[in-house]
């Protein structure tokens, strides 16, 4: 009877294990859907519009993927499965898609429908979906400012410039050009930087490498530093252990903020320490590669299919008041603003954090063009993650 008792038990224990995993591995396969996007048309620009339809589609589809997702694993679990199901949703992205059906919906809405592949999975070795996130951020541009010291090399900062690249830079440059991300040559940065701007950034003056950032035409900058050197207490028979560690950050240029850090370490076994250093650097920075594109990736993915944080910059202001009820129209009549943060309110200007599904060049074109009520809006500075105005009170 106990033997019978045991026997059941494993039984059910494998059913619910069943249950549980099979949908969520199914869920992890590719999925066609049918979605459908809308985007306003302002100064009949039908092309911008149509465009701006299709991302909101896709948007669409991965949450349409989810809620599939979320609802086979209720069925199984009410609490602990969906919430981990939930972050998996992270990994999702749109890996091609085809329109089907497109027009205006009246005269002020354009409307498509896509037939989409979304892949929940790691863009890690896609590709096809890299290239297309990659085009969806307005293929943003990358500068590296590595400080590095293999072994033998004096720690004079300023021999930093008196190179065209060095070996954790030229690696970095190499892989991110290999998985499609268009790079400034570390070249052209030191032909444009002086002995205390370099100093600086290799410092970890985060607001000085955004600038020389914006400067140069990249999106993200990549600063950091890298250091070889003979580990000690080995016996390796004459050869020498030599060791490099590398610590890196990506920071937004236009606003300066961090998004991702990244370590790695690596060894490699030697007779000539400079040769051995220089092995152990290439071996880490190829670590350090990988991990800082996915977690770059990652974070764009999140930015373009759940929600991107846009500042604004606010020039005009008259009161508190004002500030107020500009952030409320803006909420109330611009699509996909799910909230904003007063960041700094100083005098005339206002700092305004805007969350919003979209991104900043759709969120400038509708406060321009959009009947905001009272206020009327001139688009002064746009960057990737920036847009600077000129509000004013209609007469």
């Amino acid at each position: 009877m106990k033997n019978l008792k045991f026997i059941t038990v494993v039984f059910l224990v494998f059913a619910v294990f069943t249950c549980v995993t099979l949908p969520v591995q199914a869920q992890r396969a590719t999925q066609v859907v049918m979605s459908k996007g809308v985007a306003g048309i302002f100064s009949n620009d039908i092309g911008l519009a149509r465009d701006q339809a299709i991302d909101d589609a896709l948007r669409k589809a991965v949450e349409q993927t989810l809620g599939t997702f979320v609802q086979s694993s209720t069925i199984v679990e009410n609490n602990m499965l969906v919430e981990d199901n939930i972050l998996s949703w992270s990994n999702g992205y749109v890996r091609t898609h085809k329109v089907v059906r497109e027009g205006k919906a009246d005269a002020q809405t354009y409307e498509v429908t896509v037939q989409a592949e979304v892949e929940m999975a790691n863009l890690r070795n896609d590709w096809d979906g890299l290239q297309n996130l990659l085009n969806k951020m307005g293929n943003p541009r990358v500068m590296f400012m590595i400080d590095e010291q293999n072994i033998g090399d004096s720690r004079n900062r300023y021999q930093y410039l008196s190179i065209d690249m060095n070996i954790t830079e030229n690696t970095l440059l190499n892989k991110f050009i290999e998985n499609g991300f268009e790079c400034v040559d570390p070249a052209t940065v030191r032909q444009n930087l002086q002995q205390d701007q370099a100093m600086a950034v290799l410092q970890g003056n985060t607001k000085m490498a955004a600038a020389i950032a914006k400067k140069l035409g990249a999106e993200v900058v990549i600063t950091g530093k890298t250091i070889a050197k003979v580990a000690t207490g080995f016996n390796l028979g004459g050869m020498k252990s030599c060791q490099a560690n590398i610590t890196a950050r990506v920071i937004k240029a236009d606003i300066a903020t961090i998004i991702a850090t990244g370590t790695a370490h690596s060894a490699y076994p030697h007779i000539d320490e400079v040769t051995g250093g220089t092995e152990a650097i290439k071996k880490a920075t190829n670590k350090l590669s990988g991990e800082l594109i996915n977690k770059i990736t990652q974070k764009w993915k999140d930015e373009f299919y759940k929600s991107t944080t846009v500042k604004v910059v606010v020039h005009g202001i008259k009161s508190f008041t004002q500030v107020n009820d500009f952030k409320n129209t803006v909420k109330y009549l611009i699509r996909g603003v799910k909230d904003i943060y007063n960041r700094n309110i100083a005098g005339s200007m206002a700092e305004l954090d805007v969350k919003l599904t979209g991104n900043a060049n759709q969120l400038a074109r509708e406060l321009e063009k959009k009947d905001l009520d009272k206020f009327e809006v001139k688009i002064l500075g746009l960057t990737m993650n920036k847009i600077t105005l000129q509000l004013t009170e209609k007469m």
